[in-house]
């Protein structure tokens, strides 16, 4: 969100910022590291990829009559 960064960023970095604005909302009063996000990202990114991918079919299908 940060137009002034560029993608020459390491991944620590880019973490990092994302756990500031994660501090800065968080309501919940439980604390994630950077590390604890990034696992949690990758998790939804893996589950959000198998249901696009299910989609992906449903679409494909086209079934007669239809």
């Amino acid at each position: 969100q940060d137009a002034s960064v560029g993608s020459d960023q390491t991944v620590s970095t880019y973490w990092k910022r994302i756990k500031e604005y994660f501090d800065e909302r968080n309501t919940s009063g439980i604390f994630r590291s950077s590390d604890s996000l990034r696992q949690c990202w990758s998790t939804i990114n893996a589950e959000c990829s198998k249901w696009a991918g299910c989609l992906s079919n449903v679409a494909r299908m086209n079934p007669s009559g239809c």
